[in-house]
Order: structure tokens, then C-alpha cells, then sequence
């Protein structure tokens, strides 16, 4: 029976460059462009040696966006005192300014993924799906306080807020750095809330 493998904290260390450079190359190239020389060279690694921690570049890539999510999901349980669900979701955008790289790979993934065959289709399609669950509940518990007085139906106006979060995203990325999307968003919001009732608990 073989033995599972132990994580070094040298491999670890390893390991969290590989992911890091990886998510400025996928971001820089593209995911199919972005080749795994290019990723073990950035982390000062071989190619056996990058294939010791990641068996392919697919891997690589879901290991990266497993990252993404668990860094966010992170600040959004640190985070979950301060609002309600909508206010969480303007928060979290507010947050990953700071990771451009990261921004920027997940528009280039977003639009990649669109492929059936991409190794991260099926991870936005459950990520949006997700997303728009959780955005529709916020906008029923506002609309149930009293605080939201959008008249479209909860999924609807999700749908519209992940719209709109990607639209300025993207408008951002081509050209336009100074635009705060996460503060237009909000801005957005407070115009379809009443301004009378307490933010419910996210």
C-alpha cells in the first residue's frame, strides 16, 4: 500500500510559488498559451520539478483557481460582520483590487471557459450558479426588510449585479485602471435601496 506523500515545508513554499507564477502567466497568456516551461522557469524550478507538484498544466490551472477562491472565501469569513450579502459581494470585489494578477486571470479565464472542453468550464459554471444563488437570497432578505426596492425578482437582479461587477471588470482591464468598479457597484446599489431598514445579517 503505498504511503501518502508529506508536504515539506520547503515543498510548500514550492508549491505556493508554482501557483503564484502560474496565475501571472495564465493571466498574462492565457491559459493555452501559457505553457508550463515558461511557469517553472518564472518559479525557479525545472519542468520535472514543476510536474513533481503538479501533474499537468490542468491541474495547475484548477490548483490556481482552488487558490482564488479559498483566499477569498478567507476575507469574506473575516469579513462577515460588516453587511449584508450584496454588501459582502462589493467588499470582496473592493478586496481583489489589491491582486491584479488575479483580476486580470479570472476575465481572461471567464471568457476562455466558455469552451466546453476548458479545464475551468465546469468550475465557473458551478461558480456562477453559486454566485447567483447567493446574490438572489441577499436581494430577498433586503427586499424583506424593507431595504431594497428594485421590483425585478431576486434571481434576476443578481444576475444584473454579476453583470454589471463583470462589465466594469472588464472596462477596467482594457484601459481604464482608474475606474473603481467596486464603488460604482455600490453606488449602483444604494440607488435600488430605500435607505429604511437595517442591512439584514450576511
Amino acid at each position: 500500500m503505498r504511503r501518502p506523500t508529506r508536504t515539506t515545508p520547503k515543498g510548500a513554499q514550492a508549491r505556493a510559488r508554482v501557483i503564484k507564477e502560474a496565475t501571472r502567466v495564465f493571466a498574462r497568456d492565457g491559459y493555452r498559451a501559457g505553457s508550463m516551461s515558461k511557469i517553472a522557469d518564472a518559479a525557479g524550478l525545472t519542468q520535472q520539478g514543476l510536474l513533481h507538484y503538479f501533474p499537468n498544466k490542468s491541474a495547475l490551472l484548477l490548483a490556481v483557481v482552488a487558490e482564488r477562491e479559498r483566499a477569498t472565501a478567507a476575507f469574506l469569513e473575516d469579513d462577515s460582520g460588516s453587511g449584508s450579502v450584496l454588501d459582502g459581494f462589493v467588499a470582496a470585489l473592493r478586496h481583489n483590487i489589491e491582486e491584479p494578477n488575479l483580476v486580470e486571470l479570472m476575465a481572461v479565464l471567464s471568457a476562455e471557459s466558455t469552451s466546453p472542453d476548458h479545464p475551468t468550464h465546469d468550475w465557473f459554471v458551478e461558480r456562477y450558479d453559486g454566485l447567483v444563488a447567493r446574490l438572489a437570497e441577499g436581494v430577498a432578505q433586503e427586499q424583506a426588510s424593507g431595504r431594497w426596492i428594485g421590483v425585478e425578482p431576486p434571481e434576476q437582479a443578481a444576475r444584473m449585479i454579476i453583470a454589471m461587477a463583470d462589465g466594469l471588470r472588464l472596462q477596467r482591464l482594457l484601459g481604464h485602471p482608474e475606474l473603481d468598479h467596486a464603488e460604482m457597484l455600490e453606488t449602483f446599489l444604494d440607488g435600488l435601496r430605500s435607505g429604511v431598514g437595517e442591512p439584514p445579517s450576511s
